[in-house]
């Protein structure tokens, strides 16, 4: 697998907009009928980014060779969770194989730590980068054990010892479309627009 190439955090977004991509659905019967909603397997998320002005030199140099090989390689961007105190969970791993559905069991954590509703859970899974968010408040136990519920569901179940990057989300995937083009001002900037990153798997 290629090596993902990490767009900068210096100077790197202006303003960024969440998508959910959900997979599932409803199944609404056309002589009416309850409706049911189906879940499938590959719910994920996309990063919408507006990059700022970037000086020509350095910054617009290093962010087109960046895309360009982000575009090759695929991408990592930093995904911020502005005003969330992210404090010290310790170092979380999976906590056994097989773990597939709505939640995940870490360990690592530190005891009495509290994962909030909403906050980035992202785990590593065959060294891909999948992004989850806690489903609601948990309170870690004096093991360092817990059993967070999460929303996707897991795309890739990970192996046990799997590490949970909380500290530092982390959202990996692809530039959507087949091109890239920037616009360069003889000011001298360079504006790079608006980019999509969309978790591949």
């Amino acid at each position: 697998m290629p090596t993902p190439i990490m767009l900068p955090r210096d100077r790197g977004v202006k303003v960024d907009k969440v998508h959910f991509v959900d997979f599932g659905g409803q199944l609404k019967p056309f002589m009416g009928g309850p409706v049911q909603d189906i879940m499938r397997l590959g719910s994920r998320w996309a990063l919408e980014i507006t990059i700022p002005l970037q000086e020509t030199e350095p910054y617009g140099r290093i962010w087109s060779s960046r895309l360009v090989q982000a575009k090759i390689f695929g991408a990592l961007v930093a995904f911020r969770q502005d005003g969330l105190d992210i404090g010290n969970p310790g170092m979380p791993v999976v906590d056994g194989a097989g773990q597939t559905g709505f939640a995940i069991n870490l360990r690592g954590l530190t005891p009495g730590y509290v994962i909030r509703e909403g906050q980035a859970v992202p785990l590593v899974a065959s060294g891909r980068r999948y992004l989850y968010f806690a489903g609601a408040d948990v309170t870690v136990g004096s093991t360092g054990r817990a059993a967070v519920p999460i929303y996707p569901m897991i795309r890739r179940s990970p192996a046990n010892g799997d590490i949970c990057e909380m500290t530092d989300p982390i959202i990996q995937g692809s530039i959507n479309g087949n091109e890239l083009a920037w616009t360069r001002l003889t000011a001298p900037y360079h504006d790079f627009g608006t980019i999509t990153i969309a978790e591949s798997e």
